[in-house]
């Protein structure tokens, strides 16, 4: 919470020194003492200071700012912080009045002043150190981050020094072997000025370890404050009291010890219960996330699907039961092993290694392989894999999930090789039977044989678009698709067409349809079994209307074919791409169109919905690529 906080006390450390300054400059030009030096017995800050504390607290409030132009602002007003410090500290060295910025800039008004207000030396020196810190704020070096660090405290340590000698009216704590004054004002603003040169630099040193969000740092942040302001305050009230005469030193010394004893005793209580209430609370959260992670891993032991987490060297970090048993190893074998080196093939290696260097990318997979189990038998396993994070959200392994299909494979492979050969088979006798029925002459038959030979042509007809049909549904699974750019708008007129009944008395709208990436051959096919089924199914309405368009949706091309036709209900519509499914006795099919139609947009990486209630007709939208 601190660090996320660190902005914004920076900007508001920023706006005191500027704030203040701007109002000791109103002082100065119209001579207001309380804004200049609080009381004419009080040294005043110099303008020049105020100008450049006024610079120092714009940096502050600028530090971190997005910009290119940024950076280039703060390394100016830095070295201009860093270069009044520095001419000054050499004017008092060296004696040259000329050296000084405020004798050119202020000289009637500071020397008219009752106190010499000249900027004194440790400002000039502060200065120095304040410059420094800033014109360093992009280094990388630990030594120098260190520097700055120390730099940060010596500053803090000047100028709480000088605020002490004011407060315990001391003149050696604020004059410094005899340098002249610093104003009360310039130390309270370098106290600022210090703390916020602090948070700029939480990379090293004390600046890390106070900005940390360990119980450590957050007890020396509670009580940085207290420790910094309690002691000084009862100082002071135990000299005052001795200075009107209610109490001798000896007196004032054991109140002033007893006071910070009962304090400090509060503090350390306050903080030792606080640590024991989280303590309890953390002790409580430990038992639950046990608790928690046991459930867990009997959950995930007791799932069928294999699981595992895998970091990015290959080395297998955990897994359960299932996936020792679909690699036919024991989980001593597989744990901290390279398990690409244990099941796949030396040849097929490199490419598993290709995809670790993927997945150390953060990106997800979803695919099949074929590997090698103990005892040497071949299985395809489905694998997906995504990435884990730790608390600070790196990668920091993977976990992969296995599921052993061989068995579904090898029958879809079995399926296919029937489907295919079935269609091959049946195409020859079928093709002789159309050969025959078309030899017979109808002229030379009765009206009830002639209708007996149109059924017998019919049936044949259909069957011979069942093993048409069969063949491209098998042949969609093997091979795979060339695509080129494809002009759906011609292509689609070019179907209707074709399709369009003679008798046909509805309409049909074509919008303009944009080209697509795809297989010509295969598109003109889904697009000839959906408008077909559009014309067949609304062909018992007064007036059919069959709409084909396209709209776009999540930056996406989505293609719809419409129609007003009979229409399903909710239950039908869930199998509706199921092979050999058909749902209206009244109208002729086999029931393999919208597989085909299935099948062609997901060998384009597309994906189809329907929308449809009973007598309302039904509408198709897909896609015809991923995006």
């Amino acid at each position: 919470m601190f660090i996320k906080q660190r902005f914004l006390y920076l900007h508001l450390l920023g706006y005191v020194p500027v704030i203040l300054s701007v109002l000791v400059l109103i002082g100065w030009q119209f001579n207001i003492t309380v804004l200049k030096s609080i009381s004419a017995e009080m040294t005043a800050m110099n303008p020049l200071t105020a100008i450049t504390f006024i610079l120092s607290g714009y940096w502050l409030i600028r530090f971190r700012e997005a910009k290119e132009e940024s950076v280039f602002i703060e390394m100016i007003i830095a070295a201009t912080v860093f270069l009044v410090g520095t001419l000054h500290t050499f004017a008092y060295l060296l004696n040259l009045d000329w050296l000084r910025l405020d004798h050119f800039l202020f000289k009637n008004k500071i020397e008219s002043s009752v106190i010499n207000s000249h900027m004194a030396p440790i400002t000039a020196f502060l200065f120095i150190l304040t410059g420094f810190n800033m014109l360093s704020i992009n280094t990388s070096q630990k030594w120098i981050l260190k520097l700055r660090s120390f730099f940060s405290i010596v500053i803090f340590t000047l100028a709480y020094t000088s605020i002490l000698g004011y407060l315990y009216g001391r003149d050696s704590a604020y004059r410094i072997e005899g340098i002249s004054t610093i104003a009360l004002t310039t130390a309270i603003l370098f106290l600022f000025l210090s703390a916020g040169l602090f948070l700029t630099n939480i990379k090293a040193g004390t600046p890390k370890l106070f900005a940390s969000l360990l119980e450590g740092s957050t007890l020396l942040r509670r009580s940085s404050i207290l420790i910094l302001f309690l002691p000084p305050m009862l100082g002071y009230f135990r000299l005052k009291g001795e200075h009107l005469g209610l109490y001798n030193t000896e007196i004032g010394t054991e109140l002033f010890t007893i006071a910070l004893t009962l304090i400090t005793y509060i503090l350390i209580y306050t903080y030792a219960n606080l640590l024991n209430k989280k303590q309890k609370a953390s002790m409580a959260l430990e038992k639950k996330i046990s608790a928690s992670e046991r459930k867990f891993r009997e959950l995930v032991a007791s799932l069928k699907e294999g699981v595992g987490s895998i970091d990015y060297e290959g080395r297998l970090i955990y897994c359960n039961s299932s996936y020792c048993k679909i690699l036919g190893y024991a989980e001593q074998e597989l744990i901290g092993k390279v398990v690409i080196d244990m099941i796949i093939p030396q040849e097929r290696r490199k490419e598993f290694y290709e995809r670790l260097e993927n997945r150390k990318k953060g990106i997800s997979e979803n695919y099949q392989t074929e590997i090698i189990r103990k005892d040497g038998e071949k299985i395809v396993l489905d694998i997906k894999s995504n990435s884990l994070m730790d608390e600070q959200g790196s990668r920091v392994a993977y976990v992969v999930s296995i599921n052993d299909i061989t068995e579904e494979i090898r029958q879809l492979e079995d399926i296919k090789a029937f489907s295919s050969s079935a269609a091959h088979d049946l195409n020859n006798p079928i093709n002789k039977i159309i050969t025959v029925v078309d030899l017979v002459d109808p002229s030379t038959l009765n009206e009830e044989n002639r209708e007996f030979l149109q059924m017998v042509k019919a049936t044949v007809l259909n069957m011979k678009v069942l093993t048409q049909d069969l063949l491209t549904f098998s042949r969609l699974g093997k091979q795979p698709l060339e695509k080129a750019d494809v002009h759906l708008q011609a292509l689609v007129e070019d179907v209707i067409k074709q399709q369009q009944p003679i008798d046909f008395k509805g309409t049909v709208q074509l919008q303009n349809l944009p080209n697509a990436n795809g297989n010509e051959a295969a598109l003109k096919q889904l697009f000839n079994n959906l408008i077909s089924n559009a014309f067949k199914y609304s062909s018992k309405k007064e007036n059919p209307v069959i709409e084909i368009g396209s709209y776009q949706k999540e930056h996406q091309t989505f293609y719809y074919v419409k129609d007003n036709g009979v229409g399903l209900n909710q239950e039908q519509m869930k199998t509706l791409f199921t092979p050999f499914k058909r749902y209206h006795s009244k109208f002729e099919g086999n029931g393999l169109g919208l597989a085909i139609v299935k099948r062609i947009i997901d060998k384009h990486g597309g994906t189809i919905y329907a929308e449809s209630d009973t007598d309302k007709g039904l509408t198709f939208h897909f896609t015809l690529s991923h995006n």
